[in-house]
């Protein structure tokens, strides 16, 4: 069981400077509740006003109408990230099971509830799937959870192009709730990943330039999204994940 203390700082995060009315604080509160006791480890809340034109061009203008973004992670479990071997097969990865068929289904269920929540208070709100639909010629979704969970200040995107949480590191799969309620959003984390190469040099594909992410930037500039693809649909790799030396246990280690 986690403890109810530490559950509570990992929920929080720094906000902008805006007073909310009692009825948002406790919406809020009610959220972050629905969150954790659906096993949810990451709460955060974007504006997505800044990424306006990359939404769209990704997800059509029907998503113009959601000024923000509530994004939920659900941590990996380290044994299972730690053993995994990306070389095996696909019908043969604990690894591949693990984030498909246990975490992303429940990650998807928590954002239902969170959507049923704000739904029942007069908000608008579309929960994007964790996963499926996924388009193939393009590789991208509907909209991009890494940004959502960047923009909420849970973590920065490091060279793997992946969400790097303090806490967990890249061990987080997320999913995401686009709505129009009035919820005071978080501030981006300023980090980076320095002269780690960890990813880089593990990647079986060598799939990662190196590059440090900038949001002006195109993906081909950091990551060779093709290459990862076409691996993955016969092996479950996730060697970007275990190698990041960050929210890797000291075993780990």
């Amino acid at each position: 069981m986690i403890d109810g203390r530490r559950q509570t700082a990992r929920l929080q995060r720094p906000k902008e400077n805006r007073t909310l009315s009692t009825k948002e604080t406790r919406l809020e509160q009610r959220l972050k509740l629905l969150v954790s006791q659906g096993g949810g480890d990451l709460f955060g809340m974007a504006d997505l006003n800044s990424a306006r034109e990359f939404i769209t061009a990704q997800g059509g203008e029907s998503l113009n109408r959601f000024p923000r973004a509530i994004s939920l992670g659900m941590r990996l479990s380290d044994a299972i990230v730690n053993q995994h071997d990306p070389n095996e097969k696909n019908e043969d990865s604990l690894y591949r099971h693990h984030v498909y068929r246990v975490v992303t289904p429940a990650l998807d269920f928590l954002a239902q509830r969170i959507y049923g929540e704000l739904q029942a208070e007069g908000y608008e709100a579309f929960p994007v799937p964790a996963s499926l639909p996924y388009d193939t010629e393009k590789l991208r979704g509907v909209f991009s959870h890494k940004l959502a969970a960047h923009l909420s200040g849970l973590g920065w995107i490091g060279k793997s192009c992946l969400l790097i949480t303090p806490e967990f590191g890249p061990r987080v799969r997320f999913v995401t709730v686009l709505t129009d309620a009035p919820l005071s959003p978080g501030i981006p984390l300023n980090r980076k990943c320095g002269r780690c190469q960890a990813c880089i040099v593990a990647c079986p594909t060598k799939a990662f330039s190196g590059t440090e992410f900038r949001p002006e930037d195109p993906v081909e500039t950091r990551f060779n999204t093709r290459a990862c693809f076409e691996y993955r649909r016969t092996h479950p790799c996730g060697t970007c994940v275990a190698e990041c030396p960050v929210g890797q246990s000291k075993e780990s280690r």
